[in-house]
């Protein structure tokens, strides 16, 4: 399913502030009855690590909620909150962001004495809405910047962890996740309580706890299924949505990956089709495309990456070769794939070397022995909300048939990490799609394989009050990837009426000439 996605939403998405006289009067919210404590959601202010930019102001908070609220005496959730506060005093209805993966952790450095909202560059991407509105981040539970916290290894922020998990094989990665699962059932942790219902209700008690009327939610890939679970069981609380790169309960991340992949790379070889320069320069493209993937079988291509820990050299069979062209798409860079893979071809790797480099830094995948998924929430939910749902042989079959853009499929690891993982497949209700007359702005790219444009429609047609948008040329979480996808989101947070003009143009189609002229201008 959707990795965790770059930047902000890392990083991969609220009514009135009010009913209170300042935020500096908020404190923990203890609720009491003939003298025994009640397990109400309450907010604990805590030190901020964060350091923002002269003139903007951060406040730093704990939500303590109950693991199970059907047991509300038993097991606390702790997660972080951060605050980024309004320019001026806040005179609009807070913006709430819920983060991707699932398993993402934005308010954890990816680098250990990093900053993660200057490292994620939130002051830049949310100054805007900050006009007048807070923005509020809030930790997923069980992942990075919660208690507990579910990672089953090192996370990926120093040299050593790196080389650790670069080193780790097969049967050590079945041993971890084992160990990892038991040692969970030891401390007694309940993984039924760690699904994107449980999230959703994280959410309602925030706001419960910050004595919130109305929210507005921007969510981002998994984080737009949170939200519509907000969406579902909290309908009074969301004054307004906005989903980027859309990931509804209805759809199965894992049945139709390789069918998903395969179109977009159809898009890619119909718009080189449809522009005279790619049309001339690479008139064979999808036979070009994929000789050069299937050739990295017999013959890997070999790189040396400039990496943050150091050089490493990486060998790309044609998997891994795969890897590194939807990352492309994923992050816009659709154009430039034609001269990457005529360029590796001929030998001139400076292209794929970059986004190469580029993958490997931000999410890895290309030096480990093997594809890896240590995150405990991200297995947890997509075992229990995605595997558990699919028809095993179709999927195969899809596979097969779909050559090479069945590789990336192939990879996944939930056939093997679910049966270890052991948690029971989610009831048939949660995976109905939301209906819902909130108004809400869907976001889409072209070039998302992640979550691609057809899951944003099926998503829209079941809520009344919404529109869909799609960026021709763009991959993987929109709004911070173009500034058009940017002010459409910050226009409709203010004025949340789907009927309103588009404040500008989506349909720019992708730009051959230009990726042309950056190719040959590589150093």
């Amino acid at each position: 399913m959707p990795p965790q996605a770059p930047m902000w939403h890392n990083m991969s998405m609220m009514g009135p502030w009010l009913r209170r006289a300042s935020w500096g009067g908020l404190a923990i919210v203890v609720l009491t009855l003939a003298g025994t404590a009640l397990a109400a959601p309450r907010l604990e202010r805590e030190r901020c690590v964060f350091k923002p930019p002269r003139g903007d102001r951060v406040e730093c908070f704990v939500l303590i909620v109950p693991e199970n609220r059907d047991q509300p005496e038993g097991r606390e959730v702790r997660l972080k909150v951060a605050v980024l506060k309004a320019k001026r005093t806040a005179s609009a209805e807070p913006m709430l962001y819920l983060s991707g993966g699932p398993g993402d952790a934005p308010l954890v450095a990816s680098s250990p004495g990093a900053d993660a909202l200057s490292e994620g560059d939130w002051w830049n991407e949310t100054a805007a809405i900050r006009r007048r509105r807070d923005v509020v981040i809030v930790s997923q539970r069980g992942a990075g910047g919660s208690t507990p916290n579910l990672d089953c290894f090192d996370p990926r922020t120093s040299g050593p962890a790196k080389i650790r998990r670069r080193e780790v094989t097969e049967q050590q990665e079945r041993d971890i996740l084992v160990r990892c699962r038991s040692g969970l059932d030891r401390k007694k942790i309940d993984l039924a309580m760690y699904s994107t219902p449980a999230l959703a209700d994280d959410v309602a008690d925030l706001a419960n706890a910050m004595s919130l009327a109305k929210i507005n939610i921007y969510g981002v890939s998994y984080g737009t299924r949170w939200a519509l679970e907000v969406m579902r069981r909290h309908p009074d609380l969301v004054r307004a949505a906005v989903l980027d790169g859309v990931y509804p309960p209805q759809v199965n991340g894992e049945q139709n990956e390789a069918e998903v992949v395969r179109r977009a790379f159809e898009q890619l070889y119909a718009d080189c089709t449809a522009d005279s320069l790619c049309r001339e320069r690479h008139p064979g493209l999808r036979q070009t495309v994929e000789g050069a993937i299937l050739s990295a079988d017999q013959k890997p291509v070999e790189i040396a990456l400039q990496l943050d820990d150091g050089p490493q050299a990486v060998r790309l069979d044609s998997a891994k070769f795969l890897m590194v062209l939807l990352h492309m798409m994923r992050e816009s860079e659709a154009a430039l794939i034609p001269e990457t893979v005529v360029g590796a071809m001929h030998g001139d790797t400076r292209l794929l070397k970059l986004f190469a480099e580029d993958l490997e830094n931000s999410d890895g995948g290309l030096l480990e022995q093997n594809a890896q998924q240590f995150d405990g929430l991200y297995n947890s939910i997509e075992c229990r909300e995605t595997w558990g749902a699919v028809d095993r042989a179709a999927r195969r079959r899809a596979i097969e048939a779909s050559g090479v853009y069945g590789l990336s499929a192939r990879a996944s690891k939930s056939p093997a990490f679910c049966p270890i993982w052991r948690v029971a497949p989610a009831p048939a209700a949660e995976r109905l799609p939301v209906k819902s007359g909130v108004p809400t702005l869907l976001l889409s790219g072209t070039y998302d394989w992640l979550t691609p444009p057809a899951w944003g429609r099926e998503a829209a047609r079941h809520l009344s009050s919404s529109r869909h948008v799609v960026f021709r040329a763009l991959g993987h979480g929109v709004a911070v990837q173009d500034p058009c996808a940017g002010r459409l989101r910050d226009a409709f947070i203010e004025d949340p009426d789907p009927k309103r003009a588009l404040v500008c143009r989506p349909d720019t189609p992708l730009n051959f000439t230009a990726a042309y002229e950056r190719a040959r201008n590589l150093p």
